[in-house]
């Protein structure tokens, strides 16, 4: 099953559309759809076009309510744009404080807002289907930057242990996280410490500090 959040976001359709179109042409296997977000109405007409149940709830609250009866192997999808949902849940379910994360990081931008901070490696407008893989598309050259090793060392900086999401994606593009690995992190994190919760692919994150 793959898990769609849709949050504040205004990608959800375009999401939803992608994952459809992947299983349509194969590139995809066939699978239930669940799409969490206060919007969903908004996609009952692509919603037809497959197995696609839709759940007018904040994401966040859903994540937070369903985590543990999610299957190991279910992908959680975050929206590109909008709210760090992976670390509220994590706050949410522990009870923890959650702030911005305090990254002192050289950076294109770096930009603290809420309990989030957003950071880019990229000093450029990166392509819509960069998919994060091999060159990079925008300025033709290999990445000589990593930001979850770079979030991994800022935390050891700040006595902090690191707790990296990585999304990675099916032939459709929509980036997601195991269930079981959201679990994971919500088992060490109830142990209590100071955690530095990031979703990061190789060229921008969103980080933020979780205090249990």
């Amino acid at each position: 099953m793959i898990l769609l959040l849709l949050g504040d976001s205004g990608f959800g359709r375009l999401q939803l559309q992608g994952i459809l179109a992947a299983m349509a042409g194969g590139l995809l296997t066939r699978q239930a759809v669940v799409v969490a977000g206060e919007r969903t109405e908004e996609l009952e007409p692509d919603a037809k076009e497959g197995e696609v149940l839709l759940v007018a709830e904040p994401a966040e609250e859903y994540l937070a309510r369903s985590l543990l009866d999610l299957a190991p192997s279910c992908r959680v999808v975050p929206p590109p744009i909008g709210p760090h949902l992976f670390a509220r849940c994590l706050a949410a379910r522990s009870g923890g404080r959650l702030d911005a994360a305090p990254l002192d990081l050289r950076l294109p931008f770096l930009r603290s807002r809420g309990d989030v901070t957003y950071l880019s490696a990229a000093a450029w407008t990166c392509p819509p289907d960069c998919m994060a893989e091999g060159p990079c598309p925008a300025i033709g050259l290999p990445r000589t930057w990593h930001l979850p090793s770079l979030l991994r060392a800022a935390a050891r900086a700040e006595g902090a242990q690191a707790v990296v999401f990585r999304p990675r994606g099916p032939a459709s593009g929509a980036e997601g996280v195991s269930a079981a690995r959201l679990q994971a992190a919500l088992r060490r994190v109830q142990r209590g410490g100071r955690f530095l919760v990031a979703t990061a692919a190789p060229c921008h994150a969103a980080a933020s500090l979780l205090v249990v």
